[in-house]
C-alpha cells in the first residue's frame, strides 16, 4: 500500500467516527429539542436512551466476535449504512416503539459491529512502531470532525422556526452522511491483509473473562472508569440547568453543548496524557486529583444560587468539570499497561471492565430524568425526585467514591511493586572472616 493511500484511508475511516455516533448521542447537545421533536416526554426519551446503552454494553461483548470473523472494512460499511437507516427512520417520528427499535439499531450497529472493526481497520494501517501514533491521530480526527458537524448541525436548530424541527432535520442529515462515508469507505479505504492477520484475536472468550474476574485490577479499573463515567452521561443534563435555572440564552445552549461534548474532546484527552506522563507519573495519582477536582465542582454546583446572576459563573463550573472528565477519559484506560496486566489476559480484563465501566449508560438516564423532571416546567424543581440538588449530590458521593478508589490502586500497584524489587535485590555477600 502506498503511503498516500495509506493516509486516505485512515482519513475517511477516522472521519466515520466523527458521524455514525452523533444521532445516538445527541442528547448531549439538544437533550429537551430532542424529546420534544421525537413527541416524547422527557421521562420517555431518558428511558430509550438507557435501553440503548443497555444493549450498547452487550454488544461490546461480541464486537471482537464480528472483528475477527468477517473483514473490518464490510463491517464498517454495514455498520455505517445500519446507522444510516435508523437515523433516517428516526426522523419520521415512529412513535415510541419505532423510536426504541431505532435505538437498539444503533447500538447493534455502533458497539457490536462498528468499533472493534474500525479498531482492526486502523492497526493495520500500521506496523508496531506505529500503533499510538495512528490512534493518537484516530482520536484528533474524530474529535475535530464531531466538532465541525456538531457546530453545522447547531445552526441548521437555530435557523429553525421551531428547535424541534430543526433537529429533525438535522438527524436526517446525519443519516445521509453516514451513508456517504459508506460509500467512501467502500471505494477508497484499502488494508494490508498480512498485518490484520498480524493483529490476533479480538474475541473475548469465556475463560478469559473468568481470569480477568479473578484479577482485583479489574474492578478497581472498571469501577473508577464506572464512577467517571456517571460525571460524562451526566453531562447532557447541564443544558436544561443553565437555560431553564441559570437563564442561557437559548441560542447559546446549543454552541454551549458543542464545546462541552466535541471541543474537550480533542483539547483534553491529549492534555491528560502529558499530564500523566510529564507529572503524576502514574494514572491512578493523576484520576485521584481529577476526582477530588469534581467532588469540588460538585460541592460549588450544590451552594451555587440558581439565578441568572450567576449564570457565568455556572457556565465556568460545567466547563471546568468537562476538563476533568475529559482528561480523565483520555488515559484511564493506560491503567491496564501500567499495573501490567498480562498481555494474554488484558482482552478479558478489558472487556469486564468495560462491562462494569459503562453500566451507566443503562440506568443513570432514566434516574437523572426523574430526578430532574421537565427543567422547563414550573416550578423548575420538582418535589418527587430531588432535582438537581440530588443529581449533585449524588455526583459528589461518586467522586468521594473515585477519591477512595484511585488511592486503593495506586497503593495496591505499589505495594507490588516494593514486593517485587525486595525479591529480585540481591542477598548482601558475606563478610570475609
Amino acid at each position: 500500500m502506498t503511503k498516500s493511500r495509506k493516509w486516505v484511508s485512515f482519513l475517511i475511516l477516522s472521519m466515520t467516527g466523527g458521524v455514525i455516533y452523533q444521532v445516538a448521542y445527541i442528547r448531549f447537545v439538544f437533550l429537551g429539542p430532542t424529546a420534544q421533536a421525537l413527541d416524547l416526554s422527557a421521562q420517555d426519551y431518558a428511558n430509550i436512551i438507557s435501553v440503548f446503552g443497555i444493549v450498547a454494553m452487550v454488544m461490546y461483548f461480541f464486537g471482537g466476535w464480528f472483528a475477527d470473523k468477517f473483514s473490518p472494512k464490510v463491517l464498517v460499511v454495514t455498520a455505517l449504512v445500519g446507522t444510516g437507516v435508523a437515523d433516517l427512520y428516526l426522523g419520521s417520528v415512529p412513535g415510541y416503539w419505532g423510536i426504541l427499535a431505532a435505538h437498539v439499531l444503533m447500538a447493534v450497529m455502533g458497539m457490536g459491529l462498528y468499533w472493534s472493526a474500525l479498531v482492526k481497520a486502523i492497526g493495520m494501517l500500521g506496523d508496531s512502531s506505529e500503533q499510538g501514533r495512528l490512534f493518537g491521530f484516530l482520536e484528533g480526527v474524530r474529535g475535530v470532525t464531531s466538532t465541525v458537524v456538531g457546530f453545522v448541525g447547531t445552526a441548521i436548530v437555530a435557523s429553525s422556526v421551531a428547535e424541534a424541527a430543526g433537529v429533525l432535520w438535522l438527524i436526517r442529515l446525519y443519516g445521509v452522511l453516514c451513508f456517504v462515508y459508506a460509500v467512501l469507505v467502500w471505494l477508497f479505504v484499502k488494508g494490508d491483509e498480512q498485518r490484520l492477520a498480524g493483529l490476533g484475536s479480538s474475541t473475548v472468550t469465556l475463560r478469559q473473562l473468568g481470569r480477568a474476574a479473578r484479577n482485583k485490577y479489574t474492578w478497581l479499573i472498571g469501577g473508577t472508569v464506572m464512577l467517571m463515567y456517571c460525571f460524562y452521561t451526566t453531562l447532557g443534563y447541564f443544558s436544561p440547568l443553565l437555560e431553564h435555572q441559570y437563564g442561557m440564552a437559548a441560542a447559546l445552549i446549543g454552541v454551549i453543548g458543542v464545546v462541552r461534548t466535541y471541543v474537550f474532546q480533542f483539547v483534553a484527552g491529549p492534555a491528560g496524557g502529558v499530564v500523566v506522563d510529564k507529572v503524576t507519573r502514574s494514572t491512578p495519582r493523576f484520576l485521584r486529583w481529577m476526582f477530588a477536582g469534581c467532588a469540588g465542582v460538585a460541592l460549588l454546583f450544590l451552594v451555587l444560587p440558581r439565578d441568572s446572576a450567576f449564570k457565568w459563573v455556572a457556565l465556568a463550573l460545567m466547563f471546568a468539570l468537562c476538563l476533568l472528565v475529559f482528561a480523565s477519559r483520555g488515559v484511564y484506560w493506560a491503567q491496564v499497561g501500567e499495573v501490567e496486566v498480562p498481555e494474554n489476559e488484558r482482552g478479558g480484563v478489558i472487556g469486564l471492565a468495560s462491562g462494569l465501566a459503562y453500566l451507566p449508560d443503562a440506568f443513570l438516564p432514566t434516574v437523572s430524568a426523574w430526578w430532574i423532571g421537565d427543567p422547563s416546567a414550573k416550578p423548575a424543581v420538582p418535589e418527587h425526585g430531588g432535582g438537581y440538588t440530588t443529581l449533585f449530590l449524588f455526583l459528589l458521593a461518586m467522586a468521594l467514591l473515585g477519591v477512595g478508589l484511585t488511592t486503593l490502586t495506586d497503593r495496591t500497584r505499589r505495594r507490588e511493586l516494593a514486593a517485587h524489587a525486595a525479591r529480585t535485590v540481591p542477598e548482601a555477600a558475606p563478610v570475609a572472616p
